[in-house]
């Protein structure tokens, strides 16, 4: 491993803003491994999507499993993406949400902090374990956030994990058993009647973590926007859905949770990182792009290849429009029923779980009920 794909590993935040200032938009981490974030590459990228391959990240396929939808490629991928589509269609889910969001505001222990992102995790996988399972299972859902955090909560160990213990599994195999039995014990069994016995394990812990904690991050960075811009909550509260959907989506820009878009591989051995991160804060693309301005989505479509917070291609991810649904319910909930102060550290530095940026824990929030 040379230095540069050293610091792009080890420092990956740093990195990425050491390089962004880079036109052509393309940096070579090592000999045929290229990280990008050009606008004219990336569309041409996922307009070519279905001919590369996708090789499993090294960070998460030890946790989500090889045989996990995210990695499969060609017509398999094609049957599974078709057969998972319809229980991630956003619009049935409206009254399960609304009932999610109002427990767990519920819950919120009046003028003591809470981490933001620890409480939109929470409310997230609540969301998705009904939707996976059919029915509430906090106990188990609390033992795979356990699972999770062990390997992904601090950066020293999942770096630990992957370059030390490297193609190790890093399941937990009572956790498994507890997961396979809720998935095939769900009524109407959805994944279990659809998928093949031998990867339905890797479905469901793929369809539990890509289905919360990407979500989870994106609300928690769109509340930690809105009450860092001094009235946007109040206009946002006078019913402005279009000032709402631009906030979020300026917030998928500025903080987007995922920064890359994971690895595309050409026949020929060529690997090209994507990075959402950097083509969202391309200058030429966006001005004054580390401004937070809700404005630049008003009205407005965005360029092929600029802005893609949920990736792009035959990649794209599923639960796009379950997770908006998401945001907009609780950001909207939250503003409706709490006041909200942020405790925010003077370095409010991201913290990376995996490749995904979250807001970090040390980032609370101290809500009281309106009057």
């Amino acid at each position: 491993m040379n230095r540069t794909e050293l610091r792009f590993a080890l420092y990956l935040i740093p990195f990425l803003d050491s390089v962004e200032d880079i036109e052509d938009g393309l940096v070579k981490l090592r000999d045929r491994r290229w990280l990008i974030w050009h606008p004219d590459v990336m569309a041409a990228l996922f307009r070519n999507d279905r001919d590369l391959r996708h090789p499993p990240s090294r960070t998460l396929s030890p946790l989500l499993g090889n045989r996990s939808v995210l990695w499969l490629d060609g017509a398999e991928h094609t049957a599974y993406r078709h057969a998972l589509a319809p229980m991630l269609r956003g619009n049935r889910y409206q009254v399960l949400i609304d009932e999610m969001v109002a427990r767990s505001i519920a819950e919120l222990p009046s003028g003591d902090p809470v981490g933001l992102a620890a409480w939109t995790r929470r409310l997230t996988l609540r969301i998705i374990g009904r939707i996976v399972f059919g029915v509430d299972d906090d106990e188990l859902l609390t033992a795979f956030t356990r699972w999770l955090d062990r390997r992904l909560g601090i950066r020293v160990r999942t770096l630990a994990h992957r370059y030390l213990a490297p193609g190790t599994t890093r399941f937990d195999a009572e956790l498994d058993r507890r997961l396979l039995h809720r998935a095939k014990a769900a009524e109407p069994p959805a994944l279990a009647a659809c998928l093949p016995q031998e990867d339905l394990r890797d479905q469901v812990v793929s369809l539990l973590f890509a289905g919360h904690e990407t979500t989870a991050s994106a609300t928690a960075w769109t509340v930690f926007w809105i009450y860092r811009t001094p009235g946007l909550a109040d206009k946002i509260l006078s019913g402005d859905a279009a000032l709402l959907e631009a906030t979020i989506m300026e917030s998928l820009r500025l903080s987007p949770p995922a920064t890359l878009a994971g690895n595309r591989m050409s026949d020929d051995g060529m690997t090209i990182t994507p990075s959402i991160y950097l083509a969202h804060r391309r200058a030429a693309t966006y001005a004054d792009p580390h401004v937070f301005d809700p404005a630049r989505f008003l009205g407005g479509q965005q360029r092929t290849g600029a802005f893609f917070p949920f990736g792009g291609g035959v990649r794209h991810c599923l639960g796009r429009d379950l997770a908006l649904l998401e945001i907009r319910m609780i950001v909207t909930a939250l503003l409706r029923h709490r006041r909200i102060r942020l405790h925010v550290p003077r370095h409010c530095t991201p913290q990376l779980r995996g490749a995904a940026m979250a807001p970090p824990p040390s980032l609370a929030m101290v809500a009281t009920c309106r009057r």
